[in-house]
């Protein structure tokens, strides 16, 4: 198995983030974008995107970091990362759908500059928050979600808010970034000007 991801985004982190922490066999091989490899054939017939994180499994390939991250969960069943039951199961899913259909967006606006409002976060940090009250993880155990949601709060953006409102997201972000998979990932970042 074959992960080509470029540490630095949080949807390679995430990935990166879980294969390390459980200690997963699976290869991972960061992408030269200086040689462009990404727009390569070989490449593209993985991942007809030209983006990473990508996973090839024998003849399988996979993009979408979400879908790598649950694929790696029910492949690897000894992580317990992904619950087995229909309802427990679909509170996942939940969660992974709201990192990438509400929390990626407005993080990724405010990267881009395209928002300039760190308030517009405030409702879903909220949410979060919420979530996290009473247990230390998103649904109740490490995992997949835990992973997904992270890698955007551990962004430079996700360093610069202010979590005094959300204290059961703060401890739990505390807690996240403390695996080892994302102290393995940890990219030295330059200093966030005063």
């Amino acid at each position: 198995m074959r992960l080509y991801s470029f540490t630095v985004t949080p949807n390679n982190r995430k990935v990166e983030a879980f294969v390390l922490h459980y200690d997963l066999p699976v290869e991972i091989h960061h992408v030269s974008f200086k040689d462009r490899e990404t727009e390569s054939p070989a490449f593209r017939a993985i991942n007809p995107m030209g983006r990473v994180p990508a996973l090839t499994d024998g003849d399988f390939k996979l993009w979408e970091s979400n879908a790598i991250l649950t694929y790696l969960a029910t492949k690897f069943p000894q992580t317990r990362a992904l619950p087995t039951d229909p309802r427990g199961r679909a509170d996942v899913d939940r969660w992974l759908h709201w990192q990438s259909c509400h929390l990626m967006p407005v993080m990724g606006a405010l990267k881009m500059a395209d928002e300039k409002d760190p308030s517009k976060l405030t409702p879903l940090l909220a949410i979060l928050d919420a979530q996290l009250t009473g247990r230390d993880w998103v649904t109740g155990e490490l995992g997949v979600a835990d992973f997904a949601i992270a890698s955007y709060l551990m962004t430079k953006i996700g360093r610069q808010l202010d979590y005094s409102a959300t204290p059961a997201l703060a401890a739990w972000l505390a807690r996240t970034a403390a695996l080892k998979g994302f102290v393995a990932t940890q990219v030295k970042q330059p200093p966030v000007a005063a």
